[in-house]
């Protein structure tokens, strides 16, 4: 499976599609709590790529000190830099950082993907940790949105991610009966917790999965 496109989304696009994430979501809530145990309380610096909103950074414990970049902003802030990371360096100036995040993302960068990749390995700093979601697209009721542009198995995904990264960990972020982040009846309060694949279960049934990467 396996479908990438140029179909390339401007800046007005996600003007309106970025005010949908004003508030925290289940996907976002639950990268906190891994974000937050990962740091363990250490100062640390975190870059959040394709940030939106910026709803990230008021989960996060005070010891992450956190910058966004997004394509389009709704305001100005100095952790914030407004930047079509798909045409320019993904960067927040000649910084480095411990964590980077990408939520939601790399199922928009096309055939731009192994160069942001490799982008993101230049900026991370020795011992720091990349984190990045992506949809499950063998589920067996998967949707795929005509505003995705870059479209693949988890599998394959993981095999590009090898290419510059080494993957720690990989594992569903959520699991429903339909492909959509969970509500009350799928139990999200268990859910937040499950930081593992089900057997049998997870290929079918896992909404989106969340890599945990090194450098190589």
């Amino acid at each position: 499976m396996s479908l990438v496109t140029e179909a390339y989304r401007d800046r007005g696009f996600w003007m309106h599609e970025n005010s949908s994430y004003s508030e925290p979501n289940f996907r976002m809530k639950k990268c906190a709590k891994i974000l937050n145990q990962l740091t363990a309380g250490r100062p640390c610096t975190l870059l959040d790529v394709g940030c939106g909103p910026a709803a990230l950074r008021r989960l996060l414990d005070p010891n992450i000190t956190y910058h966004g970049i997004d394509i389009a902003l709704h305001e100005s802030r100095p952790y914030l830099k407004e930047v079509d990371f798909l045409t320019s360096e993904i960067s927040f100036g000649r910084q480095q950082f411990d964590l980077i995040v990408a939520l939601g993302v790399m199922e928009y960068m096309g055939s731009h993907q192994s160069e942001k990749f490799r982008e993101i390995s230049r900026i991370l700093r020795a011992g720091g940790k990349f984190c990045m979601s992506y949809i499950n697209f063998g589920h067996c009721r998967k949707i795929v949105y005509p505003i995705y542009n870059n479209v693949m198995s988890i599998k394959r995904m993981k095999q590009s991610m090898e290419q510059v990264f080494r993957v720690e960990q990989c594992f569903p972020l959520s699991h429903h009966w339909r492909h959509k982040q969970p509500g009350r009846r799928a139990l999200p309060s268990i859910q937040i917790r499950l930081n593992w694949k089900v057997p049998l279960i997870s290929p079918w049934l896992a909404v989106e999965y969340l890599f945990i990467c090194s450098h190589r």
